[in-house]
């Protein structure tokens, strides 16, 4: 059989030497105004393109050692790097300022300088590689046209019953619509980056070496496009992106960023058709979901559940017609790149599955994960006063951008009043003794709302919370599951 020699996609060991050098390039190129962390009234950026908050102060102390893995792709690491790495890349879409005004000019300057574009493509190698190495794989390297086939056939199944089973769990929580507003930003105001990437691809020859029916179908063309369209206006997300960069997911941003730094490399064109056959398999299976739980908003956008089918069936089709041509033209050198592409999509389809339920879970359950913390914080007072914690004194108005914690913490507040968020449109409202428990890397932030708000985060261990979950009702199937495992 014909070999293929391997290199992989992503490799962050020989950038690791550059370590020293890229740490001081990182916090420059973060340093730029645009990027500074949000204020109270940033929570939806009102459709201002070049404004994006990445808490640079959290580069301070990311050392960019290990690179992310499986693992911790929602830790903040993961969630840092690939802010950064949608800024970089969305330095090459122009993006028009809103009016003549000279503080939108001024804007539109300074995003798109010489400085910052300089800068951008100097870390932009060092952080994908940083970022994606566990993207990195060599399933399916020899496969022929109907074994690659039933790998994207399976992602496409796999999605399915994923999005089925979130649909459920959201129905079954009372949380449907909230829930729906969150996955919109996560799949609706990312699309347009997706899109983006994809079409730029497309316009430098990337796809050439495939007939062109048989490209992946991206920049508005796939007939759901109307119906999220339609759905994210009914469900109040319908600024322009990136109005909820707060709410992006650092798994959502990486499917978005494994695009760009796949068409971002004309070596790479083959691996990006398989990335992009994956991540059309993850929009059609999630509109056929969507429609499945939600059958009255297909009137929305005209489509039916036998449409989303035939897009499935048209999907595999597309792409079995060009993995046989490239077979016929350049062999296993040609598939086997392809493979790798389509595995980095399955890899971090299936790392976003786990991500995004996990954050759903908590949000759709707050309350419990209130009563939780009280749970947790009499065995604190019990059993470890001087558990490790971090205590904020906070004025009002003081905002802390959306982020994660790489370990399970509380937020108990001693003095003052903060409202806490995880979600487009939710506002927990806590005073003092309040308290809630944050699982390791769940997405939120919070606003002071009193003259000052002292509070305290304990960090839990792992094995509290795994013993709190096996001497509760909480293992119950109706009931969420708290991850506690290392990611």
């Amino acid at each position: 059989m014909e070999q293929f020699a391997a290199t992989p996609l992503f490799d962050f060991a020989p950038h690791k030497l550059q370590r020293e050098e890229m740490l001081g390039l990182i916090r420059q190129f973060a340093a730029h105004d645009a990027f500074r962390s949000a204020v109270v009234d940033e929570l939806e950026l009102d459709e201002d393109f070049y404004r994006r908050p990445l808490r640079p102060e959290d580069l301070d102390f990311l050392k960019f050692q290990k690179p992310v893995s499986a693992d911790t792709v929602s830790r903040l690491p993961s969630l840092a790097s690939n802010r950064l790495l949608l800024s970089i890349n969305e330095l090459g879409i122009a993006r028009m300022p809103r009016s003549g005004d000279a503080q939108e000019m001024a804007h539109f300057t300074q995003f798109y300088s010489d400085a910052n574009q300089v800068l951008a493509q100097r870390i932009r190698p060092f952080l994908e590689n940083y970022a994606f190495s566990y993207l990195a794989g060599d399933e399916g390297l020899t496969e022929n046209t109907q074994e690659s086939c039933l790998r994207l056939q399976t992602l496409l199944d796999v999605e399915r019953e994923h999005w089925d089973d979130l649909f459920a769990m959201l129905i079954r929580n009372n949380y449907l619509e909230q829930g729906l507003k969150f996955i919109l930003v996560q799949r609706w105001s990312l699309g347009t980056s997706k899109h983006a990437a994809l079409a730029r691809a497309a316009s430098s020859a990337y796809f050439s070496a495939v007939p062109q029916e048989d490209w992946p179908v991206f920049n508005g063309k796939s007939p759901h496009e109307g119906l999220l369209n339609e759905v994210a206006r009914h469900c109040g997300v319908s600024r322009r992106s990136h109005s909820y960069w707060q709410f992006y997911l650092p798994t959502s941003l990486a499917k978005v960023n494994l695009l760009y730094a796949l068409g971002s490399r004309p070596d790479r064109a083959f691996a990006l058709l398989g990335a992009a056959f994956a991540a059309e398999a993850e929009s059609i299976a999630f509109v056929a979901a969507l429609l499945k739980a939600c059958p009255h908003l297909s009137r929305l956008g005209g489509i039916k559940a036998a449409d989303s089918r035939y897009a499935a069936i048209g999907l595999v089709e597309r792409y079995s017609r060009a993995h046989a041509a490239l077979t016929q033209r350049y062999g296993v050198a040609g598939t086997a790149r392809v493979a790798q592409g389509l595995t980095a999509g399955i890899r971090v389809a299936g790392r976003g599955r786990w991500d995004l339920g996990e954050q759903l879970r908590w949000l759709s359950s707050i309350e419990r994960y209130c009563n939780w913390a009280h749970v947790i914080d009499r065995r604190i007072q019990a059993e470890c006063p001087e558990i490790d914690r971090e205590t904020f004194v906070e004025p009002r108005e003081m905002c802390s951008t959306t982020h994660v914690h790489n370990d399970h913490r509380l937020v108990v507040i001693e003095s003052g009043d903060m409202i806490f968020w995880g979600n487009l449109g939710m506002q927990l409202s806590m005073t003092v003794g309040d308290m809630v428990l944050i699982p390791d890397g769940r997405l939120h932030g919070s606003t002071v709302v009193s003259e000052e708000c002292t509070y305290h985060q304990p960090i839990i261990p792992n094995e509290w919370i795994a013993e709190l979950l096996s001497e509760t009702a909480i293992r119950q199937p109706e009931q969420p599951v708290l991850a506690t495992g290392t990611a």
